[in-house]
């Protein structure tokens, strides 16, 4: 039931019937035909609709709402914010704003952006000059009406760009704020590269019988977009990233990850690789960030290392690869990652490392959007990604036959993956994450597995072939026994054992020596402290120590809650502690921490 003309797919932006003014503006940005989303959308918001829009990042949604603005919907003559556009961040905010600059250029129309972090005297003025079309931030834009600086009374469009984003970052209430100070028959526009139910019910509350127009539901897994991935253990991620980029030699990528802190971590291992890296986050200046983000659409800067949050409104056109150094938590970021590259109908690829743990979010990724990314091999480690003064060398020095037999390296692995005592005790497993989470848990490994065969019974040359007389299976030699030290107050370091563990919890032993004389609370001078973070944010207590280590932080005790951790610190460390983790950002919200209360 259309009461409009559509648009012709071969036609170009000149059969349109464009003003001359916004045509001559289009095609000196180079732009020749309309793009899908243009074309579906154009006649529906110059007949007054409300729209739903689905549509991948990079596919042309800007100019698909700001062609109509110019082309009539915002009024020339009147000098009053006409129109609206919400945007998740200060960087698209900036983006978008430009960009309807340009299609408007010779329509006289005012644009304005207004966002965070910048002085607000230069947006007040702006807006008193006349502002026509305004982009801005949610938060912004409230601080504005509160202030009485702005005014949508005579609005007649509102658009949100990148809903699902700014949902995602927990804008819901500020939106209906903004929402509710505008003028009930207003147009508006949702353009969203996912469509969540929150998305659905805002459109059901605070739009007019919205047409839903869906471009991007299947094309997450389109051709021009190759989805891969390699599998890794989880230990020496940032070695392995390294790994695949002289693998896969991609010509521009950005890197991303999950917090700000594998931001800076990863890039500085990029740079220390030899690579030519930089990171952006939120810790990262206004004019630090305009530096790296200038190289980077100059075609000078190599990899750009990001969150999700700072590359929001990222506009790189030629972008060859986006990689995953730790995979999102949810579908709809990985569409927003990978929308990154593929834009404008260019190629591009999408690479992810996938460690155990990550599996599940993985398989659900696949499961939502049925795409089936091709799984590549994780390349050997080569003497070229190393300095010439550290040679690849084996953690541990086997014999010779053993790592020249591959059959004998699996009757080792069967060995340590067929269960002696059933069920492992949780204190066994709670060991064993925190070692998987240390930095030198490969070679920690490598030494436990030589005491464990070499020391023990079943030491590598034991290893023998079936014999004539023999049923299959290698000889048994006798086992030698350590006794662990039980007595209270003995001074022995402690050592783990490589006796067989009788059939127990194992907590005596635990108790003993294993937990390595973690300090407690109770010692002299240790203060205890309370982070906001626990199990709901997808953390271990691996996780935990890895942030505190990050920022030198000696933690003692530690507990990992539901929505919170404790731990301990010396007296003298409690406000350099507070101040290095107060307000830091872990998944996309700010952590508070301070003294425990109890």
């Amino acid at each position: 039931m259309t009461d409009f003309p559509t648009v012709p797919e071969e036609a170009t932006f000149a059969e349109m019937g464009l003003l001359p003014e916004v045509a001559r503006a289009l095609e000196e940005m180079g732009f020749l035909a309309p793009m899908p989303v243009q074309r579906e959308t154009f006649p529906r918001l110059m007949a007054g609709r409300d729209l739903l829009v689905q549509s991948r990042t990079g596919s042309g949604k800007t100019a698909a709402f700001a062609i109509p603005f110019t082309q009539g919907l915002v009024d020339p003559a009147h000098r009053e914010v006409q129109a609206l556009i919400l945007c998740p961040t200060r960087e698209l905010a900036l983006q978008v704003a430009n960009e309807c600059g340009k299609i408007a250029q010779y329509r006289s129309l005012a644009v304005v952006p207004i966002y965070g972090g910048a002085p607000m005297g230069k947006q007040v003025e702006g807006l008193k000059a006349g502002a026509q079309i305004v982009a801005g931030t949610p938060g912004r834009v409230i601080d504005h009406l509160r202030r009485g600086t702005l005014r949508l009374d005579r609005l007649r469009i509102l658009v949100l760009d990148e809903a699902d984003e700014m949902l995602s970052m927990g804008f819901y209430e500020e939106i209906s704020e903004i929402l509710k100070n505008c003028p009930t028959d207003r147009q508006t526009l949702l353009f969203s590269a996912t469509i969540p139910e929150e998305i659905e019910r805002i459109s059901r509350r605070y739009m007019r019988e919205p047409e839903k127009i869906v471009l991007s539901a299947g094309s997450i897994s389109a051709h021009e977009i190759q989805h891969a991935y390699y599998m890794v253990s989880g230990m020496g991620r940032t070695r392995d990233l390294v790994r695949v980029l002289d693998l896969e030699k991609p010509e521009s990528a950005i890197i991303f990850c999950n917090t700000r802190e594998e931001v800076g971590y990863v890039a500085e291992q990029l740079r220390k690789a030899g690579l030519d890296a930089e990171a952006i986050s939120s810790d990262l200046g206004q004019r630090d960030r305009e530096r790296v983000m200038g190289r980077m659409k100059a075609g000078n800067l190599h990899y750009l290392v990001a969150t999700d949050i700072a590359a929001r409104g990222i506009d790189i056109t030629d972008l060859s690869h986006v990689f995953n150094y730790t995979f999102p938590e949810s579908p709809a970021i990985y569409v927003h990652r990978t929308g990154r590259t593929g834009r404008a109908g260019k190629s591009g690829t999408a690479i992810s490392l996938i460690s155990p743990r990550e599996l599940g979010n993985f398989y659900y990724l696949k499961l939502t959007y049925k795409i089936r990314p091709e799984e590549r091999p994780l390349p050997m480690e080569q003497p070229s990604l190393t300095s010439p003064a550290a040679p690849i060398t084996l953690a541990i020095e086997l014999p010779a036959p053993l790592i020249s037999d591959d059959e004998k390296l699996s009757e080792l692995l069967r060995r340590l993956t067929t269960p002696a005592h059933g069920e492992v005790a949780e204190e066994w497993r709670a060991l064993a994450r925190r070692l998987i989470g240390r930095p030198d848990a490969e070679a920690r490994i490598a030494q436990l597995l030589s005491e464990h065969f070499v020391a023990g019974s079943t030491r590598p040359n034991a290893i023998t072939t079936a014999s004539a007389e023999g049923n299959g299976h290698p000889r048994k030699r006798s086992r030698r026994r350590r006794d662990r030290p039980t007595q209270p107050g003995r001074k022995e370091s402690p050592r783990i054992s490589t006796a067989p563990i009788e059939p127990t919890d194992g907590r005596e032993f635990w108790e003993t020596w294993v937990d390595d004389r973690k300090p407690t609370t109770s010692e002299p001078n240790a203060t205890r402290l309370f982070l906001s973070l626990g199990r709901r944010d997808g953390v271990t207590e691996t996780d935990v120590e890895q942030l505190l280590a990050r920022h030198g932080i000696v933690g003692q005790a530690l507990e990992l809650h539901t929505s919170h951790s404790y731990f301990a610190v010396a007296a003298e460390g409690v406000d350099p502690t507070i101040a290095a983790l107060h307000g830091v950002e872990y998944a996309g919200r700010p952590l508070t921490c301070q003294k425990a209360r109890r």
